[in-house]
């Protein structure tokens, strides 16, 4: 009679243990659905331009455009975190998910150049809106291929770095793995985003934003990810993704407050300084 007692009272205690777990771990996701439902705007388009917000500069000129509506984030960032996004992707799907080394050197080098045209740009175009010597007139498409270089250059080193601090064992393999995998799949789905943005392709426009927005979640989340595992001293400690998923919540409902932090203290200083706000 006693074991039966007592073995209820452990299965009790054993589903209570569980319900909490549940608990625990739904709440964050429960928070980042209320803080997703309390950001202004009414279409898509509007509620991720004012979670970017904080994060773009979100100049007029530099803009691109799905029909009437800009999309949430400039032809440069667009081309950056889109590029972070369908590479980190693309990384993952084609078996490269807990790769721990970098390119080799001549790749390294090649995307080392992606990112000083994006810099070479940037300054071209700051010394012309301070109304400098410049090299040449800027313009969005070009701040869009250099962006989105890019964000390839950025998915292929955060990747591995990401793996050596989650991962206990090494995986012995690059995030990039030869030439033929950068010409052959990265460059052509980067050339198709170009080309769905430069020819203004009505169907892909809330595909493109949500895209660039998710490369912007996973910057950000990256960095929050890397912050957790040092500050709780868990870095090199996981042996399946199935471990992580108690980290992902928290990190996602830190990485959104983070970003709507952000868009409402930039609209504080540029009401604070009385400018325009677009």
């Amino acid at each position: 009679m006693q074991s039966r007692m007592g073995g209820k009272a452990v299965g009790l205690n054993r589903r209570h243990g569980i319900l909490w777990r549940i608990l625990l771990f739904s709440t964050p996701y429960l928070c980042l659905f209320v803080l997703c439902w309390l950001i202004p705007g009414q279409t898509l388009l509007e509620r991720l331009c004012w979670l970017d917000s904080g994060i773009c500069a979100h100049l007029p000129t530099h803009l691109l455009y799905a029909g009437t509506e800009a999309l949430p984030l400039c032809a440069r960032d667009t081309g950056i975190y889109l590029g972070l996004c369908v590479s980190f992707a693309g990384l993952v799907l084609s078996g490269r998910g807990r790769a721990q080394q970098y390119p080799s050197r001549w790749l390294r080098l090649f995307l080392g150049g992606g990112v000083l045209a994006l810099v070479i740009d940037g300054c071209n175009s700051l010394a012309l809106d301070l109304h400098f010597p410049h090299l040449y007139t800027p313009n969005n498409l070009l701040r869009l291929g250099t962006g989105l270089l890019t964000g390839l250059a950025i998915a292929v080193f955060l990747l591995p770095t990401l793996n050596q601090m989650i991962w206990k064992y090494y995986h012995d393999s690059r995030s990039l793995a030869s030439w033929r995998a950068l010409l052959g799949i990265f460059l052509p789905v980067l050339l198709l985003c170009f080309g769905s943005i430069a020819l203004h392709i009505p169907l892909a426009s809330n595909v493109i934003a949500i895209l660039s927005t998710l490369g912007l979640l996973l910057a950000v989340g990256g960095l929050n990810m890397m912050g957790i595992l040092l500050v709780r001293r868990r870095y090199e400690t996981f042996t399946i993704y199935r471990q992580l998923l108690p980290l992902l919540g928290p990190v996602l409902l830190l990485t959104v407050s983070e970003l709507l932090l952000l868009a409402q203290a930039k609209l504080w200083l540029l009401q604070a300084l009385g400018l325009h706000i677009h």
